[in-house]
């Protein structure tokens, strides 16, 4: 299954190309079909209602403990503006498709080889799009949260693997460990690039957030966050809401323990 994340791969690539060229849609459709997903919708509502999974950027986050790369932005509003087949669904209109990356302008640049300098296409850190109203395939402002008349809704699709606990639809591989970031002073906690005290290079948690635990490996811990992936000292992090460092225990892990458990006493009988 494409990974939802090569998307932010495909994208930046047309950054300045022209709306009239390459509109909200035709953008997304062509990101998609650079990773191996052909798909013609009629309009970004035809899109929205495709998600296997819709939801406020709070949602989203509260839901899968982050908002992953690769995720569908969209802009959602109550005008009745939507095409007539839609306007009994009590959906609203879905005026507007974009691509959450997590990255910078600058990163953006980077990752399509574009020369910042060529064309006016910075408005902003964390999405791309082709808008009409900047007349090209732009950055655009998103940070993980409704702004007021911008992206207020995320979609998950079931096409696409995101590499996180994806209930609706059961989107991508099975269970995932999460964990809350807790410390008994301070109210962030450094998420690292490297597994090392003395990396420069962090982030701030606040406490109280849900992190996605995808491997440990005694001091540290490998986790996602707000998009982004890093190392956290493991001490940091409660794995049931309370206890710092306890670790969570699959029932499967449990019967494979009791099993091994048994054949020792059949051995010592």
């Amino acid at each position: 299954m494409p990974k939802a994340k090569d998307l932010c791969i495909v994208a930046p690539k047309y950054l300045g190309v022209p709306y009239s060229k390459m509109d909200c849609q035709a953008f997304v459709e062509k990101c998609l079909s650079d990773i191996g997903i052909d798909e013609n919708l009629p309009g970004s509502n035809a899109w929205y209602r495709r998600m296997t999974w819709v939801g406020t950027p709070e949602e989203c986050k509260k839901t899968f403990g982050a908002i992953p790369p690769g995720a569908f932005l969209f802009i959602l509003k109550q005008d009745g503006k939507e095409p007539e087949k839609y306007k009994l669904d009590g959906i609203g209109n879905a005026s507007h498709i974009g691509i959450y990356t997590g990255m910078s302008f600058v990163q953006l640049c980077e990752v399509g080889n574009v020369d910042p300098y060529t064309h006016d296409f910075d408005f902003g850190d964390g999405a791309i799009n082709s808008s009409s109203t900047h007349g090209c395939v732009c950055t655009s402002k998103f940070a993980g949260k409704a702004i007021s008349g911008g992206w207020n809704r995320v979609g998950l699709w079931d096409r696409l693997s995101y590499e996180i606990n994806a209930d609706p639809g059961e989107m991508d591989g099975g269970e995932i460990m999460t964990a809350i970031v807790t410390a008994a002073s301070g109210s962030s906690v450094k998420m690292r690039a490297k597994p090392s005290t003395s990396c420069r290079t962090y982030w701030d948690v606040p406490v109280g957030e849900t992190v996605i635990v995808n491997s440990q490996d005694g001091e540290w811990s490998a986790i996602s966050w707000a998009g982004k992936d890093g190392f956290m000292q493991t001490k940091y992090l409660s794995f049931d809401g309370s206890d710092a460092g306890t670790v969570t225990v699959s029932r499967a892990k449990l019967e494979a323990i009791y099993q091994e458990i048994g054949e020792l006493l059949e051995v010592v009988g």
